[in-house]
């Protein structure tokens, strides 16, 4: 029985460092990508100045804003999955007890896999059909459009990660009707 609880606290263990790892990742994903909202306000700004003040507008400032737009809100979305900052229809969800809320995300989180998974599988032969060929947009100023493009499955990838993240906190819960505790000692987790 001793090697049995063993197996049990090193899976334990395996479980909470791979969610560990997940929530820093894109905790530091987020954070960083969160920076990209002041070169998009600097440079809304400046083409409504150049625009309006010296009736000079910019060929590249709406794309550009729309790009950086597109890349932190894609990658961005993980760290928002990570804090629970979507919106939920809690009408009834709010009510219900932990593991009973647990047990419910099981089994709604399958639509999540669904499209998140088809964003994945579509996107990724995309995004490298661009970097092959370094495509550029036709617009006319041509910035290159890999990157963005690229971003897609990056973004689809970490926010896959953090779904599985919350399949394994929701599982832990529903098993055992306790939160899965990061960043403690797996001992200590399953002693409670």
């Amino acid at each position: 029985m001793g090697t049995h609880v063993s197996d049990e606290v090193r899976r334990l263990r395996s479980l909470v460092a791979l969610v560990g790892f997940v929530d820093n990742l894109n905790d530091w994903v987020g954070r960083i990508v969160g920076f990209l909202v002041y070169p998009i306000m600097l440079i809304l700004v400046y083409e409504v100045v150049m625009r309006y003040v010296f009736n000079r507008p910019t060929i590249w400032a709406h794309e550009t804003s729309c790009m950086l737009y597109g890349a932190h809100f894609i990658i961005g979305g993980a760290y928002a999955l990570r804090w629970g900052a979507f919106v939920n229809v809690e009408v009834f969800y709010q009510r219900f007890p932990l593991r009973t809320k647990a047990i419910v995300d099981l089994f709604t989180w399958t639509m999540f896999y669904a499209f998140v998974g088809t964003l994945l599988w579509k996107s990724a032969p995309w995004a490298w059909a661009s970097l092959k060929i370094l495509e550029y947009s036709g617009s006319p100023w041509g910035p290159p459009i890999w990157p963005i493009k690229l971003t897609i499955p990056v973004g689809a990838t970490l926010v896959l990660l953090q779904g599985l993240t919350k399949t394994v906190k929701d599982l832990y819960i529903a098993m055992t009707g306790r939160e899965l505790v990061v960043g403690a000692s797996a001992e200590d987790a399953t002693d409670n």
